[in-house]
């Protein structure tokens, strides 16, 4: 069987993900991947996609971090095909225990 290429791989996925236009409010374009999450085919491309980038990128990494909460659904497949540890990113309040804090502005919302 042929190997499919990256800008083949890319395209699946792109084909699997919907586009809301002015959503959560106007000026926004809101990417749905959850029907790219339901497509096995274009989940194994995802990761394969993902996983090279990182390779490549940055040999050396040591942490996959999963911002809150769509982040969850990639860094603990990540960090497993790459052999390192995971982290989730909360909301402040959302940990128990010792967390170390960091403050951020939003993109868009409140």
């Amino acid at each position: 069987m042929a190997e499919v290429s990256i800008a083949d791989k890319l395209g699946y996925i792109k084909s699997k993900i919907g586009k809301h236009v002015d959503f959560p409010k106007k000026g926004v374009i809101f990417r749905d991947i959850f029907g790219a999450l339901t497509d096995g085919k274009a989940c194994v491309y995802l990761r394969d996609l993902l996983v090279r980038h990182i390779r490549e990128k940055h040999p050396d990494v040591e942490l996959i971090v999963g911002l809150d909460s769509r982040g969850f659904l990639f860094n603990l497949l990540l960090a497993t095909e790459l052999g390192v540890g995971c982290a989730p990113i909360r909301k402040k309040g959302k940990l128990a225990g010792d967390v170390i804090s960091v403050e951020y502005q939003l993109e868009y919302g409140s």
